[in-house]
């Protein structure tokens, strides 16, 4: 898939937490990645981001807290109509 110079490629994170992880998963997500929508410049920004050192470092914590993890890949959609005041 190409993608124009100035496009970003998105992904939206579907967590699956290991039982009783809920507040280890805070301050995972605390140190990491407050939000599940990931957003890069470049189609590889992904990759690059798995291999680095500062997330690989915290693979342990993540295996712990995360039960399953699935990047889905998203386009951009416009938000306004969804939650615009109804007439």
């Amino acid at each position: 898939m190409s993608s124009s110079p100035n496009a970003t490629v998105r992904y939206l994170a579907l967590i699956y937490l290991a039982s009783g992880q809920r507040e280890a998963l805070r301050r995972y997500e605390r140190r990491v990645l407050p939000v599940h929508l990931l957003r890069f410049d470049i189609e590889t920004g992904l990759e690059a981001a798995r291999r680095d050192p500062e997330m690989q470092a915290l693979a342990g914590l993540r295996g712990t807290v995360v039960r399953k993890a699935v990047l889905v890949r998203v386009a951009d959609v416009p938000l306004g109509p969804y939650f615009a005041d109804p007439a």
